[in-house]
């Protein structure tokens, strides 16, 4: 495995402009499928006060249809935010300001905690912030995890009785990709995993656990990736591999892995365009 190389994730700014790029080429609305998620397993609930843990919130935008629908379902929300990006955090508390500004997200009550997900547990542990929760968020965060499973399961145990957690991970031939490149490069800041990976493991360190997962079908549109000479097609290659200037800072050997892997599993679309699987994993665990 190669140390040397630095993830994308090192560079804040270039990691969130490179996923711009990604989404732009995806087929699907993020936003209005967790927000499905979650009214199939919170509308039987009835809960007077909710207390939220959101990992790796980011600037919320893509939590904001579900924010919406948990403050139109319960009386009271007290939702916690933890990111180690500030810049984004910052976005975040401006979204909010701008939704009670609209009469909306009135009932929610915000806290933001600008730290990694395992420092904010030890606080917690130590009674110095919140730490039961009925509903916990973690939405393509677990990569950054520094030990995923275990992390996951300290998420688990935060849960209130009848509580949920929501893990989102990445699947499909994207999946696959990342457990190619996990073979390559040894970074403690991006851990290169898909949905099935989680799942397995999980199952293995909770067995009586009940566990739901639903694979959401998408597709990237990866055409650009082929032409060397496209910024976009460039950008977007360094997102799916996590490598800043992939072409530029990987080996030939690993470049023909990738490229064929990317050859061998696109199909052609309607258009014309190559397309690839980035399925997203949903993995519910339920506390008993």
């Amino acid at each position: 495995m190669s140390s040397e190389l630095k993830s994308l994730i090192h560079n804040p700014e270039e990691y969130h402009k490179k996923l711009q790029f990604m989404t732009k080429h995806m087929n699907y609305d993020e936003k209005n499928r967790i927000k499905e998620v979650f009214e199939e397993h919170m509308s039987k609930k009835n809960y007077h006060k909710l207390r939220v843990l959101s990992v790796g919130s980011g600037n919320g935008k893509i939590e904001e249809l579900f924010i919406t629908f948990l403050a139109n379902t319960c009386p009271e929300v007290f939702y916690i935010g933890v990111d180690p990006d500030d810049k984004e955090l910052r976005q975040f508390n401006t979204l909010t300001i701008s939704k009670k500004a609209q009469k909306q997200w009135e009932n929610v009550a915000f806290k933001f905690h600008n730290e990694r997900i395992e420092d904010y547990m030890e606080k917690a542990d130590k009674g110095e912030v919140a730490g039961k929760f009925h509903l916990i968020v973690a939405i393509h965060s677990v990569y950054h995890f520094t030990d995923p499973v275990n992390t996951i399961q300290r998420l688990y145990d935060k849960l209130e009785r009848d509580g949920i957690l929501v893990n989102v991970t990445v699947s499909g031939d994207v999946g696959k990709l990342q457990r190619i490149l996990a073979t390559h490069f040894d970074d403690p800041k991006i851990q290169y995993m898909n949905s099935e990976w989680i799942e397995e493991k999980m199952r293995e360190q909770l067995p009586d656990t009940t566990m739901t997962s639903v694979i959401q079908p998408l597709t990237c549109n990866i055409t650009a990736c082929f032409d060397e000479e496209s910024g976009e097609g460039n950008d977007l290659l360094d997102f799916l591999t996590q490598i800043p200037s992939f072409r530029k800072n990987t080996t030939k050997v690993i470049q023909d892995e990738v490229f064929g892997f990317l050859n061998e599993k696109k199909v052609i679309g309607p258009n014309g365009d190559n397309l690839i699987s980035i399925d997203a994993g949903y993995l519910v665990l339920q506390q008993e």
